[in-house]
């Protein structure tokens, strides 16, 4: 039960971190602009480059949400196994009496 309390909030800032990282590199992407330029191979490569990077950030933002919610299933599985162990804990004594 400890054990879930200790790495659960590890894997909630990993999470958090992620999230925020995605939303600088947005910040920073967008301030680039149409980098590509217009010449040569650039709107073919913007064409393909902007559909990519979407998918990329929408990616990494899941999997912050995925990361936060691990942290959330372990501190309450970590509780559900305090719930069971203190029933185990209550059978077993009302055994010995």
């Amino acid at each position: 039960m400890d054990d879930f309390a200790a790495v659960a909030p590890k894997f909630t800032s990993a999470g958090d971190q992620l999230a925020e990282a995605v939303v600088t590199q947005s910040i920073v992407l967008q301030g680039l602009g149409p980098f590509w330029g217009t010449t040569a191979h650039g709107p073919t490569f913007g064409a393909t480059y902007q559909p990519l990077l979407t998918q990329v950030l929408n990616l990494a933002s899941m999997s912050g949400i995925a990361l936060e919610g691990i942290g959330d299933g372990l501190t309450q599985m970590g509780q559900e196994y305090g719930v069971t162990e203190a029933r185990i804990i209550a059978a077993m004594k009302s055994l010995q009496q």
